[in-house]
């Protein structure tokens, strides 16, 4: 019996050692006193209370995108006609100069010949032209013609040699045509888009009055790019250059470093809330790991960055007109209403410049009556 009594005694003194030690105001008081102790390690007890802290505090502009290439072109045909070859698929890696699709080049093949024939039958009519010139020319250093009689074929043979110039151009853009059936990578890059295209499919040549077929897409992957649309609030606060992280809602574990290389100069209405103006930006980085166009992602800007500095929880402030108001408990357990200065925030956190002190316990919810 007295063995129990004992290992009760024991017992309460050892959940007295414990209480003392993280009794609030003893926190308060090692804080206080100057020892380096983390902040995390004040908490309150009270889950509707908490501990101002000292910590860093970093505002950042966050905004979400999607995974784009930097560099990236659609191909499309120049001319008009029926896909005859498809030599590459999604996914495909390819060099600048590869061919890609070939056009059936029948018909374009024949408007090469017609003009090839049309030259050559201007050559013919441009050398009896000539001939007739010399001719003319001898014939009236003897008399025999007269000064009209040899300025019409000296017309004559001018309109000839620009007929032949027309013939030879129309000609040079025959050959240009045919040329263009067969279409091949602007520059290295991974195919994409180009499922919908089949052979036999007849593809529309991007003209002025039409934008044409789009037959696939040739994307550089080695340097990436995020667009987001940042609001006007966020965008006055970054600038171009500006260093940004990026993590990957499909790839958790990854974090990578880019810059910020566009940043539109003028607002714009957004398409969802139109009362929103918001500016395009593009967020370039490098590739690899995994990243591919298309994926999302989300940016984070750091625009400030504020270091032990005196922090409470966002949702310990209260909005009562211009004024921001926390509610501070004192030494008899009352709560205190204080109107403090605030300063950077971030995600929980919120710098307190003045009105507040460290290791003072304030309320989470406004009190029935403060004072």
């Amino acid at each position: 019996m007295k063995s129990k009594k004992i290992i009760i005694t024991l017992a309460i003194v050892a959940l007295a050692a414990g209480v003392w030690y993280l009794w609030p105001a003893k926190a308060h008081k090692t804080h206080r006193k100057g020892v380096n102790t983390p902040a995390t390690t004040v908490v309150a007890t009270n889950p509707l209370e908490a501990i101002v802290t000292v910590r860093d505090i970093e505002e950042t502009v966050d905004a979400a995108g999607f995974v784009r290439s930097v560099i990236y072109s659609d191909i499309k045909a120049e001319v008009s006609g029926k896909v005859e070859r498809i030599l590459v698929k999604d996914g495909q890696l390819v060099k600048k100069g590869d061919v890609l699709v070939e056009l059936d080049p029948t018909l374009v093949k024949a408007d090469e010949d017609e003009a090839r024939r049309n030259v050559q039958l201007q050559g013919f009519n441009l050398e009896k032209a000539t001939r007739d010139l010399k001719r003319v020319d001898v014939l009236r250093t003897k008399g025999f013609v007269s000064d009209r009689e040899a300025l019409d074929a000296k017309t004559a043979f001018e309109v000839i040699k620009l007929q032949l110039e027309i013939a030879q151009s129309r000609l040079d853009k025959a050959s240009e045509n045919l040329r263009k059936t067969i279409l091949t990578a602007p520059h290295d890059g991974m195919i994409s888009e180009s499922n919908n295209l089949v052979v036999g499919a007849v593809v529309i040549g991007a003209q002025s009055i039409n934008s044409g077929t789009l037959l696939m897409r040739v994307s550089d992957t080695s340097v990436l790019r995020v667009d987001v649309n940042l609001n006007e609030f966020a965008a006055t606060r970054v600038e171009l250059g500006r260093e940004a992280t990026i993590t990957f809602d499909s790839i958790p574990s990854l974090t990578r470093k880019g810059k910020i290389t566009f940043m539109a100069p003028f607002g714009t209405a957004d398409a969802k809330v139109p009362d929103l103006r918001i500016f395009p930006s593009q967020v370039a980085f490098s590739a690899g790991d995994g990243v591919r166009p298309g994926i999302s992602a989300n940016v984070s800007v750091l625009v400030a960055r504020e270091k032990k500095c005196v922090s409470v929880p966002v949702s310990g402030i209260f909005v009562e007109g211009n004024e921001r108001i926390i509610y501070v408990k004192d030494e008899n357990g009352e709560w205190d209403r204080r109107v403090v200065q605030l300063g950077l925030s971030d995600a929980g956190w919120t710098q307190v410049k003045k009105g507040v002190a460290p290791g003072e316990t304030l309320s989470l919810v406004r009190p029935a009556q403060p004072r």
